[in-house]
């Protein structure tokens, strides 16, 4: 039976008897935002997928390099769209690390993950979260909550960690595009996508399977494809590749190696 004193408080519109996804991914990566309907889930998904884990382990790798990147380039704003909940080690964190007093609107369609996420950065001023989609752009990029943060008329990086993937190549460019209209001159993007190239079929339907039983079934696609998704827009490089292989350079002094899945695609591109 879990020690549900050790678990945290939750608000009280949440139910904790139900997993949620934003919680499971906290599970993953170590943090302790989660109750024991969570941990259950995700126990049963590393069963599907054993590689589940060092998924998780290995973009959270990536994230970190791509917003030492973005501070390293002068952004000091950013906009986490799919974010999960902010702890673990987050984009906040993260990017404060760097550049004390950088700023960052957080935005997940999970109303759990958002009443949560508020409740832990309550006492930050220099971070929000907000309810939103990325296929509404508008209400996110228009929110007051995004406006009393982030001033469009500079630099701003956007990352979305494992949500293209969930939507047509089409879908992809439009997000890309709408994007590209509202940001400033220097902005960046960055992604992660599940891709096939070095995978075997059986994993692949594995992975997939795994995700079917989930909300939000995945598309995983080859590294060529998420080319398609991106074209037109200047790459930082070394491109699209694999996400273990882009920029290493940009680890933290001390940082441990990253776990290889090689399921993970990643970039980052220029406005």
């Amino acid at each position: 039976m879990a020690e549900i004193s050790n678990d945290p408080a939750p608000p009280s519109s949440i139910d904790i008897m139900k997993p949620s996804v934003a919680r499971m991914y906290d599970f993953y990566l170590g943090g302790k935002n989660n109750f024991e309907s969570d941990r259950a889930a995700v126990l049963a998904a590393k069963e599907a997928n054993p590689q589940i884990f060092e998924m998780a382990i290995e973009g959270r790798h990536f994230l970190r390099r791509v917003i030492r990147y973005m501070c390293y380039q002068g952004i000091t704003q950013f906009i986490d769209i799919g974010s999960g909940l902010p702890s673990a080690d987050n984009t906040h964190q993260i990017a404060q690390r760097v550049t004390p007093g950088a700023r960052v609107v957080y935005v997940d369609i999970d109303e759990a993950a958002v009443a949560y996420g508020q409740q832990i950065l309550s006492e930050n001023p220099s971070t929000t979260f907000i309810h939103g989609s990325v296929l509404e752009l508008d209400h996110i990029l228009g929110h007051p909550e995004t406006k009393k943060l982030i001033d469009f008329s500079k630099p701003v990086g956007v990352v979305m960690m494992g949500l293209v993937h969930f939507f047509s190549i089409d879908t992809g460019r439009d997000i890309f595009s709408i994007l590209k209209k509202n940001l400033a001159s220097g902005s960046m993007i960055s992604i992660t996508h599940g891709v096939t190239d070095n995978l075997s079929e059986e994993v692949v339907q594995k992975i997939l399977a795994a995700y079917a039983r989930t909300p939000t079934p995945l598309i995983m696609r080859p590294l060529a494809d998420v080319e398609q998704i991106i074209e037109g827009f200047e790459k930082v490089e070394p491109g699209v590749t694999l996400i273990h292989e882009w920029k290493p350079d940009m680890a933290e002094e001390g940082e441990a190696e990253p776990p290889k899945t090689y399921v993970w695609g990643g970039v980052v591109v220029r406005v």
